[in-house]
């Protein structure tokens, strides 16, 4: 399992460097040099992380990427103990460390809420099953409880959907048990100390009128109206990965749901099926419920191995080598996700959803950006503000603008309109992006200038989007700065 951890690790990091920022990276990093203890779209773990690495190493994707990196390969480890902990042998465990790699490897090469998130849930779920297993053994080691505690109050600052999971996980153990596991004490000092870690961004939250409620209400529509809760469904199982990860954390399910061996711990398959149950009536991303893979993978692997042993010696062999082809083929999947082909291999092409061109660009809108800027007379370029509808591309501006000789940039898209509006005598606008309804409503001028265009001849979400000089306003920015805030980014 070590081998399969540290092998992607370095995988991952030799990759770390192609392209460039992707888009969300670029906003961590923002939200970061806008350090609060709340955003309205999530916690401010991972922008702590970015700001820190952006001042170490300023520039160098490598560092920033590493946090995520080394979350990635330790995930692989959690869950090939977690295996262990279902008592599979060195096979049973590195298939389930294999699952791990292939599904969610990948994703370990930018820096993501995700890329923690799943390695936390799977760190709580290998407690939860340990305390258990020991628990059976006439063992009580209550440490494990307090230490999950410490685990939960860690990935609340990354997400906030583990709260989910430790609910799930409630409701399961009252159905199936172990009922023992609720009537510790140190169970309930961890949930304290979860409490207590998030008293600061709940109390930002209700300063700022709980944007994360209206933030869940945006994504559902979003997902609704991109993909639907049939495709969205689809998109949960393929977080399994094709091939081995779907086989192993399919039968996984069944066998902690009806397999004797492991009915101990039923609890994670119950708690699995609520949580998903949950995210689908709730419209939030199919990635929300990745957290609860690692467990079914290892459930799996046990399972498939207590019937190769149950075979005679010769039949052992033959079905073991038929694993390998299925590996083989199912590290075909990931590979669609890391950058391999070199940037200019996307000229030409259309773009689709999730692949790497939100990493493509950047640096050249600004260069663009600032063209137009440094074309206006210089007492309009003192009343000047750079403005967008997209969060990406406000931070994109933010981040390489200053060596360009940008003003500030703001935006009303998702948590940026939270760093606050534009100071009162700047009220001309370089606008990027298709003029929302607030712009037009509240300035009078508006001239499309330039038209993005990245040089490179690759089709970015980007390109061919218009570039507005907007001038004439009508009311300060105080009274009109609400009009523009929009989390839903389809509106």
């Amino acid at each position: 399992m070590f081998g399969i951890a540290v092998s992607t690790a370095v995988l991952l990091f030799a990759l770390a460097g192609r392209y460039g920022y992707d888009g969300d990276e670029l906003y961590f990093i923002m939200a970061g040099r806008h350090l609060d203890w709340g955003y309205a779209d999530q916690p401010p773990g991972v922008p702590v992380l970015a700001l820190l690495a952006d001042t170490l190493a300023p520039g160098t994707l490598r560092v920033l990427r590493l946090p995520a990196i080394l979350a990635t390969a330790t995930g692989i480890v959690l869950a090939a103990l977690l295996a262990r902990e279902f008592d599979a042998d060195r096979r049973g465990q590195w298939l389930t460390a294999a699952a791990y790699a292939l599904a969610f490897g990948a994703l370990g090469r930018l820096l993501t809420t995700m890329v923690f998130d799943v390695p936390l849930w799977t760190l709580l779920s290998w407690l939860l099953v340990r305390w258990v297993r020991m628990h059976r053994d006439g063992v009580t080691r209550d440490r494990l409880l307090l230490a999950a505690g410490a685990v939960v109050a860690v990935a609340t600052q990354a997400k906030f959907q583990i709260i989910v999971f430790c609910l799930a996980l409630l409701v399961a153990v009252l159905m199936c048990g172990p009922r023992a596991l609720l009537a510790r004490p140190l169970l309930w000092t961890g949930a304290g100390l979860t409490a207590l870690s998030a008293v600061p961004t709940l109390i930002w939250q209700h300063r700022h009128n709980w944007p994360q409620w209206e933030m869940a209400e945006a994504i559902a529509a979003e997902v609704s109206q991109l993909d639907g809760a049939t495709a969205n469904l689809a998109l949960m199982f393929l977080g399994l990965g094709p091939g081995l990860g779907l086989v192993l954390g399919l039968y996984g399910l069944a066998r902690l749901l009806v397999g004797r061996e492991l009915r101990a711990y039923r609890f994670l398959a119950v708690a699995a099926l609520l949580v998903t149950g949950f995210v689908v009536l709730s419209g939030g991303r199919a990635y929300y419920i990745y957290g609860v893979f690692p467990a079914l993978w290892a459930a799996g692997a046990v399972g498939f191995q207590r019937r190769r042993l149950a075979r005679p010696a010769t039949e052992r062999r033959r079905v073991g080598r038929r694993v390998y082809p299925v590996i083989v083929a199912s590290a075909l999947w990931p590979l669609i996700d890391l950058p391999l082909q070199p940037q200019e291999s996307y000229a030409g092409k259309p773009p689709h959803r999730f692949d790497k061109r939100s990493e493509i660009g950047w640096p050249e809108l600004a260069d663009q950006v600032g063209e137009v800027y440094h074309r206006l007379p210089s007492d309009l370029r003192d009343r000047t503000v750079v403005m967008s509808d997209d969060y990406w591309v406000a931070s994109a501006l933010a981040y390489f603008g200053p060596a360009r000789g940008l003003p500030p940039v703001h935006s009303g898209s998702r948590g940026y309109w939270f760093f606050g509006a534009p100071d009162a005598d700047r009220t001309t606008l370089i606008y990027v992006g298709d003029p929302e309804p607030a712009v037009r409503a509240h300035f009078s001028v508006v001239r499309q200038v330039a038209e993005v265009d990245n040089g490179l001849g690759i089709e970015t979400d980007y390109q061919g989007r218009p570039i507005s000089l907007i001038s004439h306003q009508k009311k300060p920015w105080p009274q009109i700065w609400p009009y523009f805030r929009r989390l839903n980014l389809l509106d």
